[in-house]
């Protein structure tokens, strides 16, 4: 463990002052929150946990004691080693992307704890900044459909031509998925992939929607990281 540790390191010397411990912890805990705030503000998807974002504020700072704890002791390495094996995820991670972002705290607390700040600070900035991005161009994505919106319509009573004027005003691109008859052909249930030309507009579009005579049971769901079509 030495080896990644330069000659001027508290953690050399065994000798930890209350100065370099409250250090490394806050400066992990800072880098760990900012990390937390990232990663729940780029979350896509169904999947997202309260109790994930908080355990990657606790992990960072936790691995910094830890690395403190062994300092470059082999036979308190090999404890800690034996330790943290006894523990595991009790919920299994769902997305690949967690992976990152607690691979990314362990390493914050590891440069935290060993005195490397400004490596702990510039991985981190990197890393929110780079994710930050690849969140708002939506990087790797093959489908330009945001939601997925199904009705039914009255055979008899709706009007196609002022649906399709509906989404000529709120809709960027629209692609039907199917048509199934109930009812003896009375009703006809529609879904649709959509993309809107401003999300903020969703409820408008909704209530508009919802006033064409013979639509009924509407429902917008976002297919946001979930489905790729």
């Amino acid at each position: 463990m030495s080896t990644f540790l330069n000659a001027s390191s508290p953690l050399i010397s065994g000798k930890l002052s209350l100065h370099f411990i409250l250090l490394g912890i806050a400066v992990s805990f800072i880098l760990c929150f900012l990390v937390a705030v990232i990663y729940r503000a780029t979350h896509r998807g169904l999947s997202y946990s309260q109790g994930f974002t908080i355990s990657l504020i606790l992990i960072g700072f936790l691995v910094s004691a830890t690395v403190m704890i062994i300092g470059n002791s082999l036979a308190l390495a090999f404890a800690g080693f034996g330790a943290m094996s006894l523990i595991r995820f009790r919920t299994a991670i769902k997305d690949v992307r967690d992976v990152a972002f607690v691979l990314l705290v362990v390493v914050i607390g590891f440069a935290s704890g060993t005195g490397n700040f400004a490596l702990a600070i510039i991985t981190a900035g990197f890393a929110m900044l780079i994710s930050y991005v690849l969140y708002k161009t939506n990087f790797g994505s093959i489908r330009k459909y945001d939601y997925v919106l199904s009705f039914s319509a009255e055979s008899g009573g709706f009007s196609g031509d002022k649906m399709r004027q509906l989404f000529g005003e709120f809709l960027k691109y629209d692609q039907l998925l199917n048509i199934v008859a109930r009812e003896n052909g009375r009703l006809l249930d529609h879904s649709y992939n959509i993309k809107f030309i401003n999300t903020e507009e969703i409820e408008k579009f909704a209530k508009r929607l919802a006033e064409l005579p013979g639509l009924s049971d509407i429902d917008i769901i976002s297919s946001k990281n979930d489905i790729e079509y």
